[in-house]
């Protein structure tokens, strides 16, 4: 997929740019989380491009999901963590964005502004031409650097389109471009899917058995599968309304936990490795056992390509991202290349102090998921080279 890149735009001098970013990071005390500033790295090459070419960069983006104005998902520790970042000051526009129309012109060639939560509009998850039509008037040009957002057709992400000229920006160009990538490899190819909803997933894990060597599988969505299969898994959290979906993923290329570490709570502190058949009824199955962690390394050893979407434990409780741990470990020093992608297992990468060290560490969790399992995207659709 080749999209309509801004390098190819020759004068962006005095231009009024709408740069749509994903800025959903944690923000705690009025202040972005230390594992958050990740997804602010990502957008830094876009804007200082934008910046270079002497373009008036007018930001949106969007902070959790708010029901109308949440004065706590307010993006000005965003805006003021961003600036410092970029060792620049970003003009945060509190108020209704309407309300700017006059300072976007009267902004100096090379500034910076950004505009409040967009999602504080009630109209913005509806794709409204409306909403979109008096967000145009802010800019003269449309760029899209918000992969991680772009499996929703938002009105700031799809029916503006309608009212600029559009373009990708760097990281939308280089989340498409990775992920295209890895879809072709004909060999040496393997996938690791955890977390807890099979359903979200489903889709991927079919493809990926067809097109992968291997579909090594944990956390939650293991748990479907072991259910689905006969296991009795006590108190794991088990989704139950996917279970017949799980039972149709019967694939020699997926492969289950063999044994898992088991606690009487996920809060537990205390906990014991079980082989899979013998999970007691009092105890929840919390992440992947030392055997399964050896096997699936092994496995691992041959690959080329990893893409991981997901922890293969309980990510909330330390102790039970062994499995996780380990296996990232492996793969960091392996000359295996590894893309990695969703909210949790990036967070575990970075906590780790690893995301250096993989081939690409991708900002979408829902849309990289989207794209990999090939549906069409419409906001990417519309970026589209013709």
């Amino acid at each position: 997929m080749k999209l309509k890149d801004i390098k190819s735009v020759k004068n962006l001098n005095g231009k009024r740019v709408l740069l749509r970013l994903d800025l959903n990071v944690p923000v705690h005390d009025g202040k972005v989380d230390k594992d958050g500033t990740w997804r602010l790295e990502k957008v830094i090459p876009t804007i200082k491009y934008l910046v270079g070419k002497k373009a008036k960069v007018i930001i949106v983006a969007h902070l959790g999901r708010p029901k109308g104005i949440e004065p706590e998902k307010s993006l000005l520790p965003v805006s003021k963590k961003l600036s410092k970042m970029l060792k620049k000051p970003i003009e945060f526009w509190a108020d209704d964005f309407s309300d700017y129309e006059q300072d976007s012109q009267e902004m100096s060639s090379g500034s910076i502004a950004m505009l409040e939560n967009i999602r504080f509009q009630e109209r913005e998850e509806m794709d409204c031409k409306r909403l979109a039509k008096r967000l145009a008037k802010l800019g003269d040009i449309y760029v899209n650097d918000a992969f991680a957002n772009s499996h929703r057709k938002h009105s700031s992400m799809h029916a503006i389109t309608h009212y600029l000229p559009s373009y990708a920006g760097l990281l939308l160009q280089a989340e498409v471009k990775e992920l295209s990538a890895v879809l072709k490899v004909k060999s040496g190819l393997s996938f690791i899917f955890g977390g807890a909803k099979i359903a979200s997933k489903v889709k991927l894990i079919k493809k990926a058995s067809k097109i992968a060597d291997q579909v090594l599988l944990g956390g939650a969505l293991a748990n479907n599968m072991l259910l689905a299969r006969g296991y009795k898994m006590g108190k794991s959290l088990v989704d139950k309304a996917s279970l017949g979906v799980a039972k149709k993923l019967d694939n020699k290329k997926i492969y289950l936990p063999l044994d898992v570490l088991v606690a009487r709570s996920p809060q537990a502190k205390i906990y014991k490795s079980v082989v899979v058949d013998e999970i007691p009824a009092n105890m929840w199955a919390l992440d992947i056992g030392p055997a399964t962690t050896d096997e699936y390394i092994g496995i691992l050893s041959s690959a080329k390509w990893v893409v991981w979407n997901g922890p293969l434990g309980y990510f909330e409780n330390e102790n039970f991202i062994q499995g996780s741990k380990e296996i990232l470990k492996f793969l960091a020093k392996s000359e295996v290349k590894v893309i990695i992608g969703g909210g949790e297992t990036v967070e575990l990468v970075t906590r780790l102090k690893l995301r250096d060290k993989f081939h690409f560490v991708s900002t979408g969790g829902g849309a990289m998921l989207t794209f990999m399992q090939g549906d069409k995207m419409p906001v990417l659709e519309v970026l589209k080279k013709k």
